[in-house]
């Protein structure tokens, strides 16, 4: 009689533990995505402080829709589901981070200090452009070239408008 209590309590622990390991995926995801909306408040609020700005820039809500897509898309895999909501994390706090310490180093007192802010600003807008390229492989070739072909655009609107002469009045 014994035995059957212990292969009875071995199977309900190896349940246990199995219920257990398959919602940490869920868990794991749940706070990342908790964390990407903090992160998209903090940025949400330094446009609106900083530039005026009410509305998300385009490349943000594109973002957010191939984050969408891609969940949908892999939602029978969660480790890539996990690596999904890792990736939108951190896209989210780089944004945060771009803006604010873009914003710090045009406010610093010191060239020094502006130079670090604008570094790690640098560094966020790399971040930023490498999870962008990464969904938009995931998604299919015709998104990384669409991806391309805005950044194209407008890395050629601020030539442009770098090379704009300035009129005095």
């Amino acid at each position: 009689m014994t035995i059957i209590y212990i292969i009875i309590a071995g199977a309900v622990v190896w349940w246990v533990l199995k219920t257990l390991s398959a919602n940490a995926p869920e868990k794991r995801i749940e706070k990342l995505e908790e964390f990407a909306e903090t992160m998209l408040s903090s940025y949400r609020t330094t446009n609106k402080v900083s530039y005026g700005q009410d509305n998300d820039d385009p490349e943000v809500l594109r973002m957010r829709d191939w984050y969408t897509r891609l969940k949908e898309k892999y939602k029978h895999d969660k480790s890539r589901l996990a690596q999904l909501a890792e990736d939108w994390k951190d896209y989210t706090y780089s944004l945060s981070s771009k803006n604010i310490n873009n914003y710090l180093s045009l406010e610093a007192e010191d060239t020094e200090s502006s130079s670090d802010h604008s570094d790690k600003a640098r560094g966020s807008y790399l971040r930023i452009e490498e999870i962008e390229n990464r969904f938009a492989e995931m998604l299919g070739s015709q998104f990384r070239e669409e991806l391309d072909a805005e950044r194209r655009k407008k890395k050629l609107e601020a030539e442009a408008f770098w090379a704009t002469p300035i009129e005095d009045k």
